[in-house]
């Protein structure tokens, strides 16, 4: 079973019972707190049996853990899909597609408002999805050779430091999931779920604006490559509509994309029927986005990806060095 499924059955379950208990913010508070410390020991769990059985063993668990997390291929996948569908004119398989991606209702989508949410999604999970999974790996890989190096204990060679760093990506995944399954600002979850929503900001915070930057910088060179990715856009775009989100996040990279492609993004969603506003991204002579946008969108999510990877892994290596 996909290690998020297990997460997911962990999650649902225990929110029956914190639900049960009360629907309001102290009871979501703990139920978020008390999932995360239970993935977290499950996963701990796991990581010794591994070890002890045979470190390769450990490895490979952990390597498989740290894909499964990164969204590159799922969002390449269903966005292709989608993007394909659109191109057949089969409008109804798009919009029953786009369940993999965006939670807004969809039987009314046309063309052009699919296309908006696959944009708007690749660009979002582009940050949560793979910057930030990335950036709580190293942080907590580096954190565990700063330790080994402090209490000179080397009997476990890397062992503590690789266990260090998928355990803190282990614990970002789990309260990115709980947000996306509780933090809803609805008659259900607005109370029970506004820690989630609240950690999962406060989580995202740096390494999203991390992720902008190189997202930034893979729109430079996609420009010089392709004439539909305009970076000057991207930048003037991001300093003036990267606040035009509910999330204190969402917007600084769904803004870089929206002036790259010279699409507006946001607007009128529905949620179980209720109608979502929110601020325009995206200048007054920005135009629709169109299913075109979509193959656009996935090449500036990989560049971007392959340019955290790069900066991640040489943050990496200097600490190595320096330890």
């Amino acid at each position: 079973m996909h290690p998020l499924n297990i997460m997911g059955h962990i999650s649902g379950f225990l929110e029956k019972i914190f639900y049960g208990i009360s629907n309001g913010f102290f009871s979501g508070a703990l139920f978020n707190v008390f999932t995360i410390f239970i993935i977290t020991v499950i996963f701990t769990l796991i990581d010794f049996t591994t070890f002890k059985i045979s470190p390769i063993l450990f490895y490979s668990f952990s390597v498989y853990i740290l894909l499964s997390f990164l969204s590159v291929g799922g969002l390449r996948h269903e966005s292709i899909k989608i993007y394909r569908l659109l191109n057949a004119n089969d409008i109804g398989g798009a919009r029953k597609n786009l369940l993999s991606l965006a939670g807004r209702d969809n039987g009314n989508l046309n063309e052009s408002e699919i296309s908006r949410a696959v944009v708007e999604s690749v660009s979002e999970n582009t940050g949560d999805g793979i910057g930030s999974v990335i950036f709580y790996f190293t942080a907590g890989l580096i954190a565990g050779l700063f330790i080994l190096n402090f209490t000179k204990i080397y009997f476990t060679g890397y062992y503590f430091a690789t266990a260090f760093g998928i355990l803190s990506a282990v614990i970002y995944k789990s309260a990115n999931l709980l947000d996306s399954l509780t933090g809803y600002k609805n008659e259900k979850y607005e109370k029970f779920g506004k820690f989630s929503a609240r950690l999962d900001d406060a989580l995202n915070y740096i390494p999203f604006r991390i992720t902008a930057i190189f997202m930034l910088i893979s729109t430079f060179f996609l420009g010089l490559a392709v004439n539909n990715c305009r970076f000057k856009d991207a930048f003037k775009s991001w300093i003036k509509f990267r606040k035009n989100h509910p999330s204190p996040n969402g917007g600084q990279l769904e803004s870089i994309v929206a002036g790259a492609l010279n699409v507006k993004l946001g607007g009128v969603n529905y949620y179980g029927g209720i109608e979502s506003k929110r601020p325009v991204m995206g200048f007054e002579n920005y135009g629709a986005v169109n299913r075109e946008n979509i193959i656009d969108a996935v090449r500036i999510m990989e560049l971007t990806s392959a340019l955290l990877i790069v900066f991640y892994s040489a943050l990496l290596t200097c600490a190595l060095i320096y330890i």
